[in-house]
């Protein structure tokens, strides 16, 4: 800012312009816990169709696994991951995934989920999917 403003019109135009800031940031992060499933299911159907299984693993709960099986669980879970991929890469590839249904359990921690899966090739197929939440994140649980 310039010398010539005066320090009141410089105090209120920085108050303005963090207000601005501030209601703009919380817009952003004020997601329902829908919306964030939603997105999630999306996410993780995009980047087995992608064949991005690091990130695919990043986003499922290994809330109930030891350390000794968590070598074996995640040779498993991409061999899982790469027979979903081939069947999406055999159908066209993914068009639009979408929750058609959601039911919550009592203690708000898992939602069970029904997911629409519409190929490329215009099949659809109808999945279950669970998200557990983990300290405030959900994650897929398998």
């Amino acid at each position: 800012m310039s010398a010539s403003v005066s320090p009141s019109r410089r105090r209120c135009l920085l108050l303005s312009f963090s207000l601005s800031l501030a209601l703009g940031l919380s817009a952003c992060a004020t997601a329902t816990p829908e919306q964030s499933q939603d997105e999630l299911i999306r996410r993780f159907y995009a980047l087995v169709a992608a064949g991005d299984f690091d990130a695919c693993i990043a986003l499922v709960s290994a809330r109930n696994i030891s350390r000794e099986q968590l070598a074996s669980f995640e040779y498993k879970l991409r061999r899982m991951l790469a027979g979903a991929k081939a069947m999406i890469d055999s159908k066209g590839g993914l068009a639009k995934v979408e929750v058609v249904e959601r039911t919550l359990s009592e203690d708000q921690q898992v939602v069970k989920l029904r997911v629409l899966v519409t190929y490329g090739d215009g099949n659809t197929r109808r999945e279950r999917i669970n998200l557990l939440q983990e300290q405030g994140v959900w994650k897929v649980q398998l």
